[in-house]
């Protein structure tokens, strides 16, 4: 009986040290994709750069939510959170310039809008570069690393897992308050605060899907979607507000915008409709 007991508890550690190592091993290759797409940056032809670095520094800093009391951790997470911060403008600049390009092709009006933001985009891109460098972004993400190994490497799976399980919860009830009385005909900063909601649990979801239970797994592809409408709901309000003194908007372009946010509002409201009743 004694060997028995000892054998189940040897599997049980075993099973949680393969747990951390998993996790240990997706924070490291976050660190990587930060680490080559800040090299992919400062190459402007590269699209997807900024893109894949804000996805990985985003990612990090949910996980690094599942020690909240950590002060190390809490700090490095704070780190991440300023560079993140530094992409803002150059992501919003990015996204004005897709959506201007449709809007170009599309009404045939707009080039002199658009080339205003390609070059505010180059000075922009200068800036960012020289900012991230400025808060050693390459020393934080070596950093944080090390200190999410060391903290993960005496923790059991069963501990790990009623945490994320947990705080996806306190997540989830968030997001019912935030859509609890969302209308169709509610100002758009309420959608707005809706999407930093979904956008926590959403990314949250996604990094600790293996602890949480099967029915917080299956809403995730429901958040990404709804995440998604909410976004292009976001971006279409923001380029219409953001570069208002300095960019006069073609007549066609405010006409074709302001359908592009009735479609992408309908799309989010029914979705969230869904959602509430699958919950």
């Amino acid at each position: 009986m004694a060997k028995k007991s000892k054998s189940r508890k040897s599997s049980g550690t075993a099973g949680s040290k393969s747990f951390s190592q998993e996790l240990s091993a997706h924070f490291s290759e976050l660190s990587d994709n930060a680490s080559r797409a800040l090299e992919r940056l400062a190459d402007s032809d590269d699209p997807e750069a900024l893109h894949d670095l804000r996805i990985s520094l985003r990612s990090q800093r949910v996980l690094l939510g599942l020690f909240p009391r950590c002060r190390t951790l809490r700090k490095q997470r704070d780190h991440l959170g300023m560079a993140a911060r530094l992409t803002g403008l150059d992501r919003d600049l990015e996204v004005a310039i897709g959506l201007a390009e449709s809007l170009v092709n599309e009404t045939k009006t707009g080039e002199q809008q658009l080339s205003f933001l390609t070059d505010k985009l180059s000075v922009s891109r200068k800036k960012l570069l020289t900012g991230l460098q400025d808060v050693r972004l390459p020393l934080v993400l070596s950093q944080v690393d090390r200190d999410w190994s060391k903290k993960l490497s005496n923790k059991r799976k069963s501990v790990l897992q009623s945490a994320a399980r947990a705080q996806n919860r306190k997540f989830e009830k968030r997001v019912l308050i935030t859509a609890a009385d969302l209308q169709m005909t509610s100002p758009v900063a309420d959608w707005h605060l809706l999407r930093l909601q979904v956008k926590r649990l959403r990314y949250w979801g996604e990094g600790f899907a293996s602890v949480l239970t099967e029915n917080q797994c299956r809403r995730i592809p429901a958040l990404i979607a709804l995440q998604q409408r909410l976004g292009l709901l976001h971006d279409f309000c923001l380029f219409e507000s953001q570069f208002q003194q300095e960019l006069i908007l073609p007549e066609p372009w405010q006409q074709r915008l302001e359908k592009w946010q009735q479609n992408a509002l309908a799309d989010a409201a029914g979705m969230l409709q869904h959602l509430k009743m699958r919950w």
